[in-house]
């Protein structure tokens, strides 16, 4: 069963989300080089995910960072498809138009506006 986040995302494909699952060292080593630049470094004990809706603590920084998370914290229960505004500014600025997870998003709305 799929573990979708707030912005639509299956976790399950995530790396981040899977390298956690595994507990596979390496490829948190992999992946912080992977995401890290000149302008934000990782270590690989911040890829760490358990996925949006995990109640366990956030070691990730890309999960401690994320507005849309602490957005849909307060605002939803599964994904921002609930939302009365969505799509709003911020998803509009970080799931394009063309991913898998903003078409998911979109369908969902679709089906629980059209219920109302």
């Amino acid at each position: 069963m799929a573990h979708w986040s707030f912005c639509g995302m299956n976790c399950e494909e995530c790396p981040v989300y899977q390298a956690t699952q595994k507990q596979d060292q390496a490829h948190k080593v992999w992946l912080a080089a992977e995401y890290s630049s000149e302008s934000s470094w990782y270590s690989p004990s911040e890829m760490t995910c358990q996925g949006c809706h995990s109640q366990q603590r956030l070691e990730s920084k890309m999960c401690q960072a994320c507005s849309l998370r602490k957005c849909a914290t307060s605002r939803v229960r599964q994904t921002c498809a609930e939302c009365p505004d969505f799509p709003c500014s911020l998803i509009e600025r970080y799931v394009s138009i063309e991913t898998d997870a903003r078409c998911q998003l979109q369908l969902w709305h679709e089906r629980l506006t059209a219920t109302v």
